[in-house]
């Protein structure tokens, strides 16, 4: 049962009401915002220093300067704050920024500062696959999160999503550049590990819905889209978005790890880490139906929207 301040907020939240909002500046952030501001939503969006701030300004919305890893910034930015929706989240660990310090202990230091500035609904994004499995740290470190975001006082939401589609994506963005370059395209192992993207406006639009709802209090929501779909035909929808045409080729996964942990060794940005290999081989699906059921729409598929691939 929700709260005495979130049934305030639910109630009044887009009517001035000031919602927190961390990974603004990241790929589903940026959504999320444009989606809150377009509702009336006050928004005031954790910031860090040096980040590309342009879209956030246009958008009319309070910046806060900080960090999910550094505790005092997050009590100024709860302050005064209604409800909050965390997206931060590193899927590649890179010097100080590991799943351990931004996943999970960023997620426990926002829940701290919620608890001590009364703020009561929480809006949690986490993925479908999350669990105990230490082979899995990314995984892990979500699942630790979820679990820690369950036994708080607050009033919380956890989404898990599939894999997230649209500009500025890392997956089929990525997988479509691969596409372009070579003269065939690699396909990991047996290529048959399904997968159910989303339209990450179709995200936006959920977590949108669920901030108002109390319906949606104390439930963790898997989300996907409207297919399932395998590895390979991911490829195969993107050759045909692209026009392209060329062989492919099943690649053991074996083979491929060296190379990836090669990459991850010497790049900054990596094409893909041993760790994103292995996860390849689980399965990234919830129920079609999932967002028409809690939510009321269908979700766009990835050939409907493909077509931004194009222009990246």
């Amino acid at each position: 049962m929700s709260s005495p301040s979130a049934d305030n907020y639910l109630k009044h939240g887009a009517a001035g009401q000031m919602v927190l909002l961390t990974g603004a500046t990241g790929f589903v952030g940026g959504y999320v915002a444009r989606q809150l501001a377009t509702q009336g939503v006050k928004l005031r969006c954790l910031v860090r220093r040096g980040a590309q701030v342009s879209r956030l300004a246009e958008l009319g919305v309070d910046l806060a300067w900080g960090d999910v890893t550094d505790p005092a910034s997050l009590d100024e930015a709860v302050r005064g704050v209604e409800a909050a929706i965390h997206l931060v989240a590193v899927i590649v660990e890179k010097g100080p920024a590991t799943f351990e310090r931004v996943n999970y202990q960023g997620t426990v230091n926002l829940v701290e500062a919620c608890k001590g500035a009364g703020v009561r609904r929480l809006v949690h994004m986490s993925n479908i696959g999350v669990g105990p499995e230490a082979g899995f740290p990314f995984m892990h470190s979500k699942w630790r999160a979820e679990e820690m975001v369950k036994k708080s006082v607050l009033d919380w939401t956890i989404f898990r999503s599939s894999i997230m589609f649209g500009a500025g994506d890392k997956f089929i963005t990525k997988l479509a550049g691969i596409v372009r370059t070579g003269p065939i395209v690699p396909i990991t192992g047996p290529g048959r590990s399904r997968f159910q993207p989303i339209w990450v406006e179709d995200t936006a639009r959920c977590v949108a819905n669920a901030l108002m709802n109390p319906a949606t209090i104390g439930r963790v929501i898997p989300i996907g889209g409207p297919e399932h779909l395998t590895y390979e035909q991911i490829v195969d929808i993107i050759m045909e978005a692209l026009g392209v045409k060329k062989p492919k080729i099943h690649v053991p996964l074996a083979l491929m790890m060296p190379v990836a942990a090669l990459m991850a060794a010497l790049q900054s940005h990596p094409l893909i880490t041993p760790g994103q290999l292995r996860q390849l081989s689980l399965d990234n699906t919830t129920e079609l139906d999932a967002v028409e059921r809690v939510f009321g729409f269908r979700p766009a598929s990835l050939r409907e929207k493909i077509g931004y691939i194009k222009g990246q």
